[in-house]
């Protein structure tokens, strides 16, 4: 009897397709990624995990974001996912680079908007919004001076503004002074368009407008992100076929009651499931 070859992982197989995304962030920003994939791919189940015990990230060193990040791979591994997407752009600055080796589960890290910001721009002067890790990272100049050594851009660190939007403040004076000081800045430099560099910014981007007017084009880089997902699952093989809309759980490593409210904000109420996960 010849002996029974493993299965080329170039050949997957209808049980492949049939397995979830795996989608995480520090918290529920990245619900911007999965909304855009659920309108994208409809028939795609989504396991999306929230790291609320530990968030925001944005302080945090890289060795505790790439040991986070470890953790989670490690977590969505045991939900048996096909892909799994970064919808961190702290994540995917930090730690991104360091474990897409570790692991023959595909990796996507979050877009960053650069190109199309750059189509948007009259002026090409492009501000970033973003948390402190990803500004120091300077990702979104880095790939904007690769696309175009034109473009100038503003880098925008937002210290306070992931976690007042974890903790559910989306309107008010606390989160209206927040971003009045982080677009002062930006407003002075005469920036006409601006990237959300960070997945939980879109949850406020009516307060963003409020300050900014009609000077200031937004750019949420999910929808990229969610093209590209669905770009690789294809290239793949790893398109779900089935007729019914696929199913969403999502997991938060605490207080997953409040991560379901602010997930309303984004997912109709019954659209979802919710548990809350322990990462080793």
């Amino acid at each position: 009897m010849k002996p029974i070859r493993p299965r080329c992982r170039r050949c997957p197989t209808v049980a492949d397709s049939a397995r979830p995304i795996g989608v995480f962030d520090s918290g529920v920003g990245g619900l911007t990624v999965v909304n855009k994939l659920r309108h994208l791919l409809p028939h795609e189940d989504i396991v999306y995990l929230g790291d609320t015990k530990r968030n925001p990230y944005g302080a945090r060193t890289k060795e505790e974001l790439i040991r986070f990040t470890r953790e989670i791979i490690a977590f969505l591994k045991t939900r048996h996912v096909k892909l799994i997407a970064f919808a961190c752009n702290t994540a995917t600055a930090a730690a991104y680079d360091t474990v897409v080796g570790e692991t023959d589960i595909p990796l996507l890290g979050m877009c960053r908007g650069i190109k199309t910001a750059a189509g948007i721009s009259s002026e090409k002067r492009i501000a970033v919004f973003a948390t402190p890790v990803t500004i120091a990272n300077h990702i979104h100049r880095n790939e904007a001076a690769r696309l175009d050594k034109t473009l100038e851009i503003v880098e925008q660190p937002c210290a306070t503004l992931a976690g007042l939007i974890e903790r559910g403040c989306l309107e008010g004076e606390e989160i209206r002074a927040a971003v009045a000081a982080d677009t002062a800045p930006v407003l002075k430099a005469g920036v006409d368009t601006a990237i959300f560099g960070c997945t939980h910014y879109p949850f406020v981007q009516p307060v963003f407008e409020s300050f900014c007017g009609d000077s200031v084009v937004f750019v949420d880089p999910a929808h990229e992100t969610a093209l590209q997902a669905s770009a690789l699952l294809k290239k793949r093989g790893l398109l779900n076929e089935q007729k019914q809309n696929g199913y969403l759980q999502l997991f938060f490593t605490a207080e997953a009651g409040r991560g379901a409210d602010l997930a309303t904000h984004l997912l109709e109420p019954d659209s979802f499931t919710v548990r809350e996960a322990l990462l080793s």
